[in-house]
C-alpha cells in the first residue's frame, strides 16, 4: 500500500513537471523526461520477476537508476510546481527547478561516485564493566555487502577492503547480506573478501537477503542447498558464521550471533532467548544481529546486551548528514535507522551499509566501514 500511493504521487509529480516543461515550450525536453520515466516504470514491473532468476542485475539496476534520476526530482517540483498552477506566482516556478536541477546531479554523482565512496566512521565506547582483557579493543563492523551489486568491479571494492584492513582491527564483524539472492553471485570475490584481516578472529551472521527469500526455487531442497552454500562461503572466506550461537572472547566477554530477525513481512529466525542460554548471564555481551527493529522488540528491557551492531536499513541510501542535519526516508520505517543509539545503559550501531541494492547509488548516505574502539570507564 506504500509503496502504490508513492508510485502515485511520483506519477502525478512527474505530470506537473512535465507541463511546466511544456508551458514553456521545451517540447524534447518533455518528450525525453516522459518517456524514460514511463519505460522504466515498465521495465521494472516486467523485469522484476526475471531479476531473481539469475545473479546479473544490470537491467534492473539501469531501470531502477532512470526511475529514480527521473521520478525523485519531478518529486521535488510537486510542492512549488502545485504552488505556481494555484497561486500563478512564476518564481515559484523557478524554485522548483533550481531543487530539481540540484537534486538531479545528486543523483547522477550517487551514482558514478556516491556507491563506490566508503566513508571510516569512528565509535569510542565505554563501559565500567568492560573486561580488563577488551579494555582498548579494536574492532570494525561491515554489513549489507550485496555482493550481487558490485557486477565484478573487483578494482572498486579492493579500495574498501584496504580501508578496513588499515584499520588494524583485532576482530572484523559482518551483519549479515552478503549477496541479494544467491550463493552464486560470490564466485570470482572469495579472494578479495579472504583478504579481509583482523588479529583475533571475523564472525558474522545471515541477514534477510541471504536465505533466497526473494527468489522462486523449483524445489524447497534448492533454497536450502544455496543457503548451505552461502554459509560455507562464509567459512570460505575466514569467517565464522554465529547463527543463534556465541563465542567466548575472552574471560567474561561474550559474542552472540543470531539469525535474522526482523518486524513482518522479514523473517524471525532469530533465536535470542536461546541464543542468551549459552552466555553466563552477567558476562559483558556484543550482539550481531542484523535487523535493527529486533533490539527495540527484544532486546532492550529483556535483556542486560551490552552492545547490539545492526545494519539492514542502507540508510536508503539516500538522505543528508551535514550542517546538523540528519535524514533519510527511511526513518519514517526505522526510528532507528543510522549510526549510535543508546537506551538506558544498552547502546545499538546501525551500520549504513557496505554495498547497495535496487538503485545503484549513493546520494547523502554514503557505504560505511564502522571502527568501534572500547574502553574501561574508570
Amino acid at each position: 500500500m506504500i509503496f502504490l500511493f508513492s508510485l502515485l504521487l511520483i506519477i502525478a509529480a512527474e505530470w506537473i513537471f512535465i507541463h511546466g516543461l511544456l508551458e514553456h515550450s521545451l517540447y524534447a525536453l518533455a518528450s525525453f523526461q516522459g518517456f524514460v520515466f514511463i519505460t522504466s516504470v515498465a521495465l521494472l514491473f516486467i523485469n522484476f520477476r526475471r531479476r531473481t532468476q539469475n545473479a546479473d542485475y544490470r537491467l534492473v539496476f539501469t531501470y531502477m537508476g532512470l526511475f529514480i534520476a527521473t521520478g525523485i526530482p519531478a518529486l521535488v517540483y510537486l510542492l512549488p510546481g502545485l504552488s505556481y498552477l494555484i497561486l500563478g506566482l512564476p518564481y515559484l516556478q523557478y524554485i522548483g527547478w533550481i531543487f530539481s536541477f540540484a537534486i538531479f546531479l545528486g543523483i547522477l554523482y550517487g551514482i558514478q561516485f556516491g556507491r563506490w565512496n566508503w566513508k571510516v566512521h569512528e565509535v569510542h565506547l565505554s563501559f565500567h564493566h568492560l573486561p580488563d582483557s577488551l579494555d582498548g579493543l579494536r574492532f570494525v563492523q561491515i554489513s549489507d555487502v550485496h555482493v550481487g551489486s558490485f557486477l565484478q568491479r573487483y578494482h572498486k571494492v579492493q579500495k574498501a577492503i584496504d580501508l578496513i584492513n588499515e584499520q588494524n582491527a583485532d576482530y572484523v564483524f559482518f551483519t549479515g547480506d552478503l549477496v541479494n539472492n544467491k550463493a552464486e553471485e560470490m564466485e570470482g570475490w572469495e579472494p578479495l573478501f579472504s583478504s579481509i584481516k583482523a588479529k583475533k578472529g571475523k564472525f558474522s551472521i545471515l541477514g534477510n537477503h541471504d536465505y533466497g527469500d526473494y527468489v522462486q526455487w523449483r524445489e524447497q531442497s534448492e533454497k536450502q542447498e544455496n543457503l548451505n552454500h552461502l554459509i560455507q562461503l562464509h567459512q570460505a572466506i575466514g569467517f565464522r558464521p554465529l547463527l543463534n550461537d556465541a563465542f567466548e572472547l575472552s574471560e567474561g566477554a561474550w559474542l552472540l550471533g543470531v539469525e535474522n530477525w526482523g518486524k513482518a513481512p522479514f523473517r524471525q529466525s532469530g533465536k535470542l532467548t536461546e541464543t542468551l542460554s549459552k552466555v553466563p548471564a552477567d558476562a559483558f555481551k556484543i550482539l550481531l544481529s542484523h535487523d535493527p527493529s529486533h533490539f527495540d522488540a527484544q532486546v532492550v528491557g529483556h535483556t542486560n546486551i551490552d552492545l547490539t551492531l545492526s545494519g539492514h536499513t542502507h540508510g536508503m541510501q539516500f538522505g543528508i548528514e551535514r550542517f546538523g542535519i540528519k535524514f533519510s526516508p527511511v526513518s519514517f520505517k526505522y526510528s532507528k535507522w543510522a549510526g549510535l543509539y543508546e537506551v538506558g545503559k544498552q547502546y545499538l550501531y546501525v551500520n549504513r551499509g557496505f554495498g547497495f541494492l535496487g538503485f545503484p547509488g549513493r546520494v547523502g548516505i554514503y557505504p560505511e566501514i564502522t571502527l568501534f574502539t572500547l574502553k574501561k570507564d574508570q
